[in-house]
């Protein structure tokens, strides 16, 4: 026999208003309450209908996550974070990878036409600032990651590109490298943008010129890395005395070519990356820790928030530290680095 709400209230004497506070979670109701009424679900095998509370309150419970391609281990981290923050909050996350912005658009059009999500969360998306600003007409809260767009009202989480690649960049010069060529990721990417302004800067800072013939076009995956250091070494260049590359993955794909070719990584050239991905741990790679759980975590609390509280867009920056391996040359035992205070709020 199938066990209504009804039947829940006839058993414990509680109305259906004061039952359904307990079974949504209402702080409004009383320990002593709350346990009764769910004694008797449990007993009764009250099963409450997904469906039903949808219609009631206007919600789905449900999160939209349009991704990039996941590969690179950082995408899968961030996505993990956001996994285990919906799953505490007892919501859903519908995920879709994209290919390119034609396919961005036709999955975020269809969140948004078909409503099956509470809000949208966006990463890493090639899509221009003007359609991102225009998506907030449509009355669907939207968390972008690791994309702020400037004086608009939507909500953001991000990372201090800036201060972590400035770090990365005068560790090298410390060390006494002057001629360091970058490898950077895809034209108009925000991280790849931020970490190659970040470097010039920090060059200029220290009266060091910028050769642009060093800095090399990635795409923040491996086989671009090993592109980028192939390419360079085919050409007969002169090793530089160091290389910084924009992302872990690109670092990684650079450092296996210098393998193959018997160049030494630190004697021979000094190599540091960005995001400290797993794998970089276990190569010795000198990086910039980015709180990849950390920022996929924050953007659903940021985005549930939207929907709960009906908070306006706010923007977080979270912190990057620099993490000092062998791969640089200036080993020091693995401690971190602190480069960046506790999460900063953007105003």
């Amino acid at each position: 026999m199938h066990v209504t709400l009804r039947d829940v209230c006839k058993r414990t004497g509680y109305s259906t208003a004061t039952v359904s506070r307990v079974l949504n979670g209402s702080p409004l109701v009383t320990e002593a309450t709350k346990k009764r009424v769910l004694a008797v679900v449990e007993e009764l095998g009250y099963q409450p209908s997904h469906t039903a509370r949808m219609l009631k309150l206007k919600r789905t419970d449900m999160l939209a996550v349009v991704f990039p391609p996941l590969d690179v281990g950082f995408f899968t981290e961030v996505l993990r974070g956001i996994d285990a923050a919906t799953s505490e909050h007892n919501y859903h996350m519908m995920t879709a990878f994209s290919h390119g912005p034609e396919d961005e658009r036709k999955l975020i059009n269809r969140v948004i036409r078909e409503r099956r999500a509470d809000a949208l969360i966006l990463m890493n998306l090639t899509l221009p600032e003007s359609y991102l600003r225009g998506l907030t007409r449509w009355g669907l809260p939207v968390t972008l990651i690791d994309r702020p767009v400037p004086r608009s009202k939507m909500a953001s989480v991000s990372l201090d590109n800036r201060v972590g690649a400035r770090a990365a960049t005068q560790h090298l010069i410390e060390h006494g490298h002057k001629r360091i060529a970058f490898i950077r990721g895809p034209d108009g990417t925000y991280d790849a943008d931020e970490r190659l302004a970040a470097f010039r800067a920090t060059m200029k800072e220290h009266a060091l010129p910028v050769d642009e013939r060093l800095i090399w076009s990635g795409r923040f995956t491996e086989p671009s890395g090993r592109e980028a250091m192939s390419d360079w070494l085919d050409s007969g260049n002169s090793l530089p005395d160091a290389i910084f590359a924009g992302n872990d993955a690109m670092a990684i794909g650079a450092l296996g070519v210098l393998r193959e070719r018997g160049i030494d990584v630190p004697r021979d050239v000094a190599l540091v990356g960005f995001d400290n991905v797993e794998s970089a741990r276990y190569l010795g790679l000198t990086t910039v820790n980015v709180p990849m759980r950390d920022l996929g975590a924050k953007a659903a609390q940021v985005a549930i928030d939207q929907v709960t509280r009906r908070q306006a867009g706010v923007t977080h920056r979270l912190p990057t530290e620099l993490v000092v391996r062998n791969s640089c040359g200036g080993h020091r035992d693995p401690s971190l680095t602190s480069v960046a205070p506790a999460e900063e709020r953007v105003p």
